[in-house]
Order: C-alpha cells, then structure tokens, then sequence
C-alpha cells in the first residue's frame, strides 16, 4: 500500500530467451553445457523425470526493475541409454554442466550387436559381389557381340 492505503500493483516483464546448448559425446558419457551467465544458482532448477525420460531446465532472475530474463529448456534422456541415477549436475563459471553417464551393454546383447553388424556387411558384400560379377557377364556379352558384328572377320574370303 501506499501512503494513502491505496494498493499498488507492480507489472513485472519477462523476456524469454532459450540458452545455447552444447551437446558433447563421449564413450562412458555425454554432457550438455548450458552457459548461463548472469545466473545464481539459486535462480534456476534442474529437474530429472524418470517417467517422461527428460531433464527440465528453468530459470529467471531480475535485470532491472521490474523487467525479468527467464528461459525454459527440455531434453531427452532415454534411460534404456543413460543410467540416471548417476546424472552429475555441477554449475561453476557461468556455465551449467549436465554429465550423463551412458549404461554398460550386457556381453550378450554387445555380441548380437556384433553378430547382426557381422552378418549385415556379409550380405552386403554378397550384393556387392554378385553386381559386380553381373556387370562383367554383361560386358563381357556385349563387348563380344560388339565384336562379332562390327568388326570385319579375318575368315572372310572373298571368291573372285
């Protein structure tokens, strides 16, 4: 209220903004790094969703008055990739950092992996293999029809 009991009402503005997102991948992991500069800790959440397989990212802090900077971002995470019970979120330098740790395949499904990988490039070196030689037939037919028909033969006599 002011000083004459009358209630005053401030209208905050937002500006929305969508933070760059850097997505490295490695072996045993992958990481997003979201720089957010300008930001506290304590102006943003990182939340996991186990149920929806995402990671939820919000934020707002003041600039000036009554104008606000806030964003919202969304990722993936599929958990039959990532094991997120072991997601490490640290924040240091303006810059939020999301290390997902990738999930161990089972030695039986990494060979059937394989075997599947193995048995694709066989078949594909037998289609390969057999357009080749499909290819030579063919040119070898026409190259000998070629011959037969355009070029005087040499068993020709002529009788005079």
């Amino acid at each position: 209220m002011d000083s004459n009991g009358e209630v005053v009402s401030i209208i905050s503005s937002y500006e929305d903004f969508m933070p760059y997102c850097k997505f490295q991948r490695e072996e045993q992991y992958d990481t997003y790094q979201i720089p957010l500069h300008g930001f506290k800790i304590a102006q943003f959440n990182v939340c996991l969703n186990d149920e929806k397989e995402t990671i939820k990212i919000e934020g707002q802090r003041p600039l000036d008055g009554t104008r606000w900077s806030r964003f919202r971002q969304e990722f993936k995470v599929p958990c039959d990739v990532y094991n997120t019970k072991d997601l490490d979120a640290r924040f240091g330098n303006g810059v939020l950092s999301i290390r997902l740790p990738k999930k161990k395949p089972s030695n039986d499904a990494s060979d059937s992996v394989v075997n599947k990988s193995l048995l694709l490039r066989l078949k594909t070196s037998k289609m390969a293999i057999l357009r080749i030689a499909v290819a030579v037939v063919v040119g070898v037919a026409v190259g000998g029809y070629v011959i037969f028909k355009c070029l005087p033969s040499k068993h020709f006599i002529e009788k005079h």
